[in-house]
């Protein structure tokens, strides 16, 4: 790149603020110059807060120097301290985390006064360019750059060099220094120089947009000079030929007063037609605004629907399981009811037994009355007389008469109460029928927000639980009157039992 680019970027740098102004290109860089630049155009020119580097401050017993010449008094200290703290720029910040280091190398000058080198030109830019460098040495450079003078430049530097060396015509070493096959690292380098080399990279975008602002400039003052120039030739020809201009300037006075009305009327039309078209936008903004606000109310809307649904949802769930419950208390139930019945009907097969035995044992029992009274008779015929006691007389009547009542008792007792059971049973069903049918009505009306497959599974789930209630509700009223006819039963039987014992214990005797 020639000088004069060198030079304009450099312009543009001092017009960004970047580099002071009463530099001029062909003046030599010292290091503390270009140090304080690149942390001035690392906050100006860097459009990403990542790749920015700040400067550094100075807490007393807290902050370790980087450089044994650069103090807290420094005017370049805050900037030259940030490079180190940074890692951009070798110091004793960086030497001190390597074990390997010497004793003698615990001081370290930074030289600030010294004319800046072609090596640290380029490594202090790709350091702060490059957050990772690409591993190399210097083979890798010397078949990546051709330089004949590879021997001088520092092992250290010759990734960041490898990394220029990729950018092609946008490095630093082809934009500075041209084409070169000799590198020359200690050489020293111009403000110019340095200026490119911090035009480079992620400035480039600003650094370019300042430079054809300033074109646009030089271009508007030269435009300005060839008018001045035009209307003192103009101003010549006038003097020369007065009369014949003056009416030549007439005519184009008119044609431009013409031409300015034509314009005014244009310009008014466009006035109106401009504010036309701000009325119609702010007529569509109002639009898109009710639209807007008509969207909201729906979105409520929809979310206290939503909402609701998820309600109904749970408490058809909690319906769900609760009707589990009870489908599962009413197997339970109708489990007990179908034991009690078994016991039920053994006990009737008992009693019907005890009745047997107990109408052998009365008519066993009438046969020796018979046989008793034939033998008293045929006593009595033949002159002995047999007083029978009263009370024997009484007990076997009352015998008699139990063994009677005993058996109307059990077949009629039984008869009523399997007619009562019945009846209750019926009026059960009926009672269950209407709780079903409102059950089924309340089921329903909640299943219809809830979608035909859910009402289907629901009313599955309340016919379930519509039985259950029914087998609940029989089992309840069982469980009142199997243990009264299981007792009634009990308490026929051993009065059987007592009564046939006292007959056949009256006969004995």
């Amino acid at each position: 790149m020639d000088q004069s680019v060198q030079g304009q970027a450099l312009a543009a740098l001092q017009v960004l603020k970047v580099i002071e102004p009463e530099f001029q290109p062909g003046d030599l860089c010292t290091r503390r110059e270009y140090a304080r630049w690149l942390v001035s155009a690392s906050s100006t020119l860097s459009r990403s807060t990542v790749s920015k580097v700040y400067p550094a401050m100075y807490i007393e017993n807290v902050t370790e120097l980087a450089f044994d010449d650069i103090t807290p008094e420094d005017p370049d200290f805050s900037s030259i301290q940030g490079l180190a703290e940074a890692g951009l720029i070798a110091s004793k910040l960086s030497r001190s985390d390597i074990p390997s280091v010497d004793d003698d190398q615990s001081s370290l000058c930074f030289s600030p006064g010294s004319p800046l080198s072609r090596q640290d030109l380029v490594t202090w830019k790709m350091a702060l360019e490059k957050r990772q460098l690409p591993e190399a040495d210097r083979k890798i450079l010397h078949q990546l750059s051709g330089f004949i003078d590879i021997d001088k430049i520092n092992p250290d530097a010759c990734p960041a060099l490898v990394a220029d060396l990729s950018a092609g015509e946008n490095g630093i070493i082809t934009l500075a220094f041209g084409y070169t096959r000799l590198f020359q690292p200690d050489k020293p380098v111009t403000k110019a120089q340095a200026a490119i080399a911090l035009a480079t990279g992620e400035a480039f975008d600003i650094v370019s947009e300042e430079l054809a602002r300033i074109e646009a400039e030089s271009m508007a003052e030269n435009a300005v000079a060839a008018h001045s120039a035009l209307v003192t030739q103009v101003e010549k020809d006038v003097n020369a030929s007065f009369e014949m201009e003056l009416l030549l300037e007439r005519e184009k006075i008119d044609a431009v007063e013409k031409l300015t009305e034509e314009a005014m009327r244009e310009l008014e039309r466009l006035r109106a037609q401009r504010e036309e078209d701000n009325i119609a936008l702010m007529k569509e903004r109002a639009a898109v605004e009710s639209e807007m606000e008509v969207l909201s109310r729906s979105r409520c809307e929809v979310e206290e629907q939503l909402e609701s649904l998820m309600s109904n949802k749970v408490e058809m769930s909690y319906e769900k399981e609760r009707l589990s419950k009870l489908l599962k208390e009413a197997e339970t139930e109708n489990q007990e009811i179908a034991r009690l019945q078994y016991e039920l009907q053994v006990e009737r097969k008992a009693l019907s037994v005890a009745r047997a035995w107990a109408e052998d044992e009365a008519k066993r029992a009438r046969e020796q009355v018979k046989v008793l009274e034939e033998a008293r008779n045929r006593w009595e015929r033949q002159g002995i007389k047999v007083v029978v006691d009263d009370d024997l007389r009484e007990e076997s009547n009352v015998g008699v008469t139990w063994l009677n009542a005993g058996h109307q008792f059990s077949v009629e007792g039984t008869v009523s109460r399997t007619e009562t059971l019945v009846d209750k049973l019926k009026a059960m069903a009926i009672d269950v029928r209407g709780k079903v049918k409102d059950t089924i009505s309340r089921i329903i009306h909640k299943e219809l927000a809830s979608g035909a497959i859910q009402r289907g599974e629901e009313l599955k789930d309340t016919t379930s639980s519509k039985m259950g209630s029914s087998l609940l509700e029989l089992q309840q009223s069982s469980a009142g009157f199997t243990p009264s006819l299981k007792e009634g039963a009990k308490r026929v039987l051993g009065d059987c039992k007592e009564g046939v014992a006292k007959l056949t214990q009256k006969f004995k005797s």
